[in-house]
């Protein structure tokens, strides 16, 4: 199992295929499992696809620290180093958006082309626990609320009854490696504590930015549509691409079309 040791901790990686690298960044305290139930298999047909733990996460070491974007970022370069990547094609779901923004903007030199996907550049208001979060978690137990959290935000009532069986797929994967809840909460508060708001004129790299139509739950103050926006009018070379009949979770409840998105994006 391949492990990237840094200091006094390790990162589990993998890496498929061969040509220019692609980096995938997962959501809020989820490992790199979940790309290889549909990421994985498209892009390292022709890319070499990289996938990680964050810290706290997976395979990877979880020491009691604070952790923060930066860190993790720091971690994403390191790997970069070590498997000899000039630059990559960054693509971040939700906070791993947001990991990909502060890669971009502290090694811009490091990240070709940037893909957001559900993601945002700030909390205004909320920069420690949801108290919504905390609040559902504490009633339902951890596990349970992963789990209805998950379903809920991730997909539309219509998918959730037409398609259960790719749901469950999906959900045997992301709550195999649950990371216990101290770490979701390190991650949680690493995710409201970013902020990249005041300097997203500085993205020079061309960005798409993907969202579902419906991508609207509200933990904080701010959803995924409204992030979008801020982030739409402050990176400077984007295109906006919204996915319709979608909530959060469309690369895996509709890879197809995100893949399209992305494959159009990066062709030339």
């Amino acid at each position: 199992m391949p492990k990237l040791k840094l200091h006094d901790v390790e990162i589990y990686y993998e890496d498929h295929g061969r040509g220019p690298a692609m980096v995938f960044l997962s959501e809020t305290a989820c490992d790199g499992e979940v790309w290889k139930i549909y990421q994985v298999p498209e892009f390292s047909k022709d890319h070499k696809v990289i996938i990680h733990d964050y810290l706290g996460t997976g395979q990877s070491s979880k020491p009691s620290i604070d952790y923060t974007t930066k860190l993790f970022t720091e971690h994403v370069i390191a790997l970069l180093d070590h498997l000899d990547v000039t630059d990559a094609i960054v693509v971040g779901h939700s906070m791993g958006g947001r990991v990909a923004q502060q890669l971009a903007l502290d090694y811009p030199q490091r990240v070709k082309k940037l893909v957001l996907a559900s993601t945002g550049a700030h909390f205004p208001l909320t920069k420690g626990l949801p108290l919504k979060i905390m609040k559902e978690m504490i009633e339902w137990g951890y596990e349970k609320y992963e789990r209805e959290h998950t379903i809920l935000v991730g997909w539309t009532e219509e998918f959730v009854k037409k398609y259960p069986e790719k749901i469950e797929h999906y959900l045997q994967v992301r709550m195999r490696n649950l990371c216990p809840v101290e770490f979701y909460l390190r991650h949680l508060l690493a995710r409201q504590g970013h902020d990249t708001s005041q300097r997203l004129q500085d993205i020079k790299q061309p960005t798409l930015i993907i969202v579902g139509e419906d991508d609207r739950n509200m933990t904080s103050e701010i959803n995924h549509r409204m992030s979008t926006e801020i982030l739409t009018r402050g990176i400077p070379n984007n295109k906006c691409v919204v996915l319709k009949n979608e909530r959060h979770s469309y690369f895996f409840s509709n890879p197809d079309e995100a893949h399209r998105a992305i494959r159009e994006f990066i062709k030339d």
